[in-house]
């Protein structure tokens, strides 16, 4: 079958009917105004890199109704099936009537739930309206579709270290009611002197901590208590990885009966010379999801608060390159009055404090859209 597919914006809905096997999609058109012609030619490199031929045509803008009209007539013949998920609302009319007329399948996408429309024609199609799409995504292809580029990630799905897992899943229930230890930790290793030891002693009464750092075999003690992380990873984990390695460590325990088809921690992205590090980036359901954590002490008394600056910071950062991300801030303490109507407004999920507790069953509400 041959897509054309409009790019009046970017989303993942434009490409992912042709990455489902169902479909037999063997050609792909992306038609789009010469103003969008970027865009289009990120979707296309996507498209190649999946193996499937693709062609981008420029078509008149939507203040050149007939023009645009002559034009869909043109391209709009033979067997091959419409979407347009992401057209205008000019280019969606016209080239439905087209199509009705010409009885050629058209179909959108219900983006945030990924599930097939058939807006004419989808009688005799071997996908039903209301189908998931299958998902088939990967980090690199989803940010390249916004012209990013992935430039290194620590940890995914498929590359996962069992043995830092483990070692992360026995702090979280410790931080979720001792979180002042794992900031302790994240202040040890953070402040370094010249000897690569920490400048501040672990106190003796922090008796959990160095039983656990004395058996997580990834640090050494001088004689009279400064810490030494044995290497750059065993520093970059105590020093709030193990945090993301956990959190990793769920959604890999989810893969199997959730719509991911990707996730990976420590995932680097560059947009035109700007670039940006996500702590845990998932893609479930052709969606992003990403994921701020923080294991550091708020500056409040009375131990509270996340800072509006990550907050900012946060929702920055899923907009990047025009980017439709979800956004999570998981913290060991949890966000002030003011921090969680920002959140809100700003349409971030928290999780925090003891709430680390339900993480598991969080996140995947979260990842469902079923989070309130």
């Amino acid at each position: 079958m041959h897509l054309f597919a409009f790019v009046d914006r970017v989303v993942t809905d434009i490409i992912t009917p042709a990455l489902d096997r169902r479909f037999a999609v063997t050609r792909v058109t992306l038609l789009c105004q010469e103003a969008e012609l970027g865009l289009a030619y990120d979707i296309a490199g996507v498209c190649r890199n999946q193996q499937l031929p693709v062609a981008v045509v420029t078509v008149p803008p939507d203040s050149q109704p007939l023009a645009l009209k002559q034009r869909l007539s043109e391209l709009l013949h033979g067997p091959l099936c419409l979407n347009l998920s992401a057209a205008s609302p000019v280019q969606a009319a016209l080239a439905y009537e087209l199509a009705r007329q010409r009885q050629l399948p058209v179909m959108a996408l219900d983006h945030r739930r990924d599930r097939l429309i058939w807006l004419s024609g989808g009688e005799q199609q071997p996908v039903r309206s209301g189908s998931d799409i299958a998902d088939g995504l990967a980090l690199e292809d989803y940010f390249a579709l916004y012209g990013c580029r992935v430039r290194e990630s620590r940890y995914r799905l498929w590359q996962r270290n069992l043995q830092l897992e483990q070692l992360a899943a026995s702090l979280a229930p410790r931080a979720a009611s001792h979180p002042h230890e794992l900031s302790l930790l994240n202040r040890l290793c953070n402040e370094l002197d010249a000897r690569q030891f920490s400048r501040r002693l672990l106190p003796r009464s922090e008796h959990f901590l160095r039983h656990w750092l004395l058996q997580s075999g990834m640090v050494t003690f001088d004689h009279i208590g400064h810490l030494r992380c044995n290497d750059a990873p065993a520093r970059s984990f105590l020093s709030g990885g193990w945090l993301e390695v956990w959190l990793l460590s769920l959604v890999a325990r989810m893969a199997p009966h959730l719509p991911i088809s990707d996730a990976g921690v420590g995932v680097k992205v560059s947009h035109h010379g700007v670039e940006n590090e996500y702590d845990v980036a998932i893609l479930c359901n052709n969606q992003l999801f990403l994921v701020e954590c923080k294991t550091t002490a708020p500056a409040s008394p009375k131990q509270r608060g996340v800072g509006l600056d990550n907050l900012f910071k946060l929702d920055s950062a899923a907009r990047l390159g025009g980017l439709d991300a979800q956004a999570m801030l998981v913290s060991l303490y949890p966000p002030t009055g003011s921090e969680h109507d920002r959140a809100r407004g700003q349409g971030i999920a928290t999780l925090a404090g003891e709430a680390l507790l339900q993480a598991d069953d969080l996140l995947r509400r979260w990842l469902l859209g079923r989070l309130d």
